[in-house]
């Protein structure tokens, strides 16, 4: 029986992301990523390979070395015990031990360090009595251990051991002194194992270092080959490495170095009584890490010349194999980009050339279609265009609409509150200031005003707060009943000095004139001016409570004339500085808050314009712009002989 046969779909391997990549990606991938893996697998072997030659030079190289400082260290022992030997044959010595010569022993002991080049000797009697001792100055030591000792020569014991120090170690090597009658002293000579020391024992090389302990297995003294303390860099042990030599047993470790493992090893001192103290040795550089990174390096550097290689080699073939796609994926990309007038050349009649066609007819269909559809976006943005002109300028009326409600509702508000508040303040205020009046009056006549000055006080801070509740009540009123200005040729720098003597004499404020044009006339009311300027003044003034200095600038700009009025007080916080006109919006305690906003009005009234301009701890300017007064048609130029015409 036949059956049917089943297709079976093909099967393909598909790595993700390797779809979106471009032909000419894909070639020199087929080169780089097995050149990669070979280097991924290689570098890590060539790496660990050479840092396993590096420990295990590094661990021969440190038992060879460890091996040289004990030979170093056997040898000082010998090199202290053989003039130790010498100088306890000294009959001069024994002479002196037997007579109780002390003068003779210290003689002997000084010249015996210095002949010997030794930091300690010591004498005991047999009683265990010291009877000279000799060290070196600048040399610290517990004289009580080396007394200790130094007793052991005492039983006839000849031997060597170490004793902790600031400095480092003592070496001591203890001798009996002894007769035909036998031991009757005991002699110590003893060395010192400091920086000098192990650097002399290390032979002056920096390294490796070689670091002796101390009991606490703390670094005591190192070999620093360099004089410089700065240089002279912190050791910081293996405590269990310390720990095993301490036992008795060498050891390798490691110990850091400026935050940095390096490789050492540990070893117990030990002289002819036993073990004691311990010592390292560290090395500080290693020939074999530097070739190993020098090998790396090379590597690397190979590695990255084959890579640019393979690139560019893959460049040129990819260029040369896929020309006539790039060349279409360009023109795909410039169509996206909205270019529709490109156009490929059809080089061929084989798939690309039937592809190239297609290309170019697809351009040409959707060059039609832009068209038509550039057509119709154009009348609808002129249609959008004009409906948002219109919605733009229906909102700005709405918004100057509302502006204008919220300022007559504060102005009929204001103008209410100024028809009845006034009359009904201003009487009892009236009849207030009478009676202070006739009190002081009063009493003069009985003497009270001298003989108790703290009547007189409250008296004149009665009259002062009336007279500025009067002065509250005249700003509401002057703010709602400003009148239309009487205009006439006003010289601006005679009303500015007239309002300087409506606001007296300022103290702690310095006033600082510049004046660039000093003739200039406008039209306007001089008494509403004076006015203004003084309030501008009393302002500045106020916002200085310590003193400053107001600078009024006067000038020419265009048609108009500028009048700006500068201090160098607190200044004004930004979300406040356009609040300022408001009416009753003030910052200050005792303000009113119609000060500036009567001033606004005036200078608008002149059709002027009053700006202000403020910064934090800097201070405030305020800026007034009249229009020049003008002589039949032509305006005041504010320079003698000089004449602008102005056609505004």
């Amino acid at each position: 029986m036949n059956f049917p046969r089943i297709r079976q779909a093909d099967f393909h391997v598909r790595l993700p992301g390797l779809a979106d990549l471009s032909l000419s990606t894909k070639l020199i991938l087929l080169v780089v990523v097995p050149l990669s893996l070979t280097l991924a697998v290689t570098l890590p072997l060539t790496v660990a390979g050479l840092n396993r030659l590096a420990s295990e030079t590094s661990t021969s190289q440190l038992e060879g070395e460890l091996r040289i400082i004990e030979e170093q260290f056997e040898q000082l022992e010998e090199q202290l015990e053989r003039p130790a030997d010498e100088f306890t044959k000294n009959p001069a010595l024994h002479h002196a031990v037997r007579n109780g010569d002390e003068a003779e022993l210290a003689s002997l002991l000084l010249s015996a360090r210095i002949v010997m080049d030794v930091q300690h000797l010591e004498v005991l009697d047999i009683s265990g009595a010291r009877l000279g001792h000799e060290h070196q100055v600048g040399t610290e030591f517990n004289e009580a251990l080396a007394e200790e000792v130094t007793t052991v020569g005492l039983y006839g014991v000849e031997t060597s051991t170490m004793i902790s120090v600031p400095q480092g170690w003592f070496l001591v090597a203890v001798r009996p002194l002894k007769d035909a009658l036998g031991v009757f002293s005991s002699v110590a000579v003893g060395i010192i194992v400091d920086i000098n020391m192990l650097e002399k024992l290390n032979f002056g090389r920096a390294d490796p270092l070689v670091v002796l302990f101390n009991e606490s297995g703390e670094v005591s003294s190192a070999s620093y080959a360099s004089r410089d303390a700065s240089l002279r860099f912190p050791v910081t042990p293996d405590p269990e490495a310390i720990r095993v030599a301490s036992e008795g047993r060498a050891t390798l470790g490691t110990a850091s170095i400026q935050g940095v493992d390096l490789h050492a090893a540990y070893s117990p001192v030990v002289l002819g009584s036993g073990a004691h103290g311990v010592f390292g040795v560290v090395l500080t550089s290693s020939p074999v890490l530097g070739l190993r990174d020098q090998l790396i390096a090379n590597y690397i550097m190979v590695t990255a010349a084959l890579v640019l290689l393979v690139l560019g080699v893959g460049y040129v073939v990819t260029k040369t194999i896929t020309r006539r796609i790039l060349r279409l994926r360009d023109s795909a990309v410039e169509i996206g980009k909205g270019n529709l007038d490109v156009r490929v050349d059809e080089e061929s009649q084989d798939e690309m050339g039937i592809l190239a066609h297609e290309f170019n007819r697809m351009a040409d269909s959707l060059n039609e279609k832009n068209r038509e559809l550039g057509l119709a976006n154009r009348n609808l943005e002129k249609r959008v265009f004009e409906r948002t002109e219109e919605l733009e300028d229906a909102n700005a009326r709405l918004l100057d609409a509302q502006a204008q409600m919220v300022r007559n509702e504060k102005l009929a508000a204001i103008g209410e509150l100024s028809n009845g508040v006034p009359h009904d303040l201003r009487s009892p205020l009236g009849a207030i200031r009478n009676g202070v009046f006739f009190l002081k009056a009063r009493l003069v006549k009985s003497d009270r005003l001298t003989t108790d000055p703290k009547v007189a006080e409250f008296l004149d801070v009665m009259d002062d707060r009336i007279t500025r509740c009067d002065k509250i009540i005249g700003d509401l009123i002057s703010y709602t009943h400003i009148l239309p200005p009487e205009l006439a040729p006003v010289d601006l720098l005679r009303a500015l000095d007239a309002a300087f003597w409506v606001v007296g004499p300022m103290d702690r404020m310095t006033i600082v004139k510049d004046i660039q044009d000093d003739d200039l006339d406008v039209q306007a009311d001089y008494n509403q001016l004076v006015k203004v300027f003084a309030n501008l003044v009393v302002n500045a003034w106020e916002a200085m409570p310590d003193g400053g200095e107001l600078t009024i600038s006067l000038k020419k700009s265009g048609p108009s004339a500028e009048m700006s009025f500068t201090d160098n007080g607190m200044g004004i916080e930004p979300d406040k500085l356009e609040k300022v006109f408001d009416p009753l919006y003030t910052t200050k305690i005792q303000g009113t808050g119609l000060g500036l906003a009567v001033c606004q009005q005036i200078i608008s009234k002149h059709d002027g314009r009053l700006d202000v301009a403020s910064k934090v701890g800097e201070g405030t300017t305020l800026t007034i712009w009249l229009p020049l007064r003008k002589y039949d048609g032509v305006e005041h130029a504010g320079l003698a002989g000089e004449v602008k015409t102005y056609d505004g």
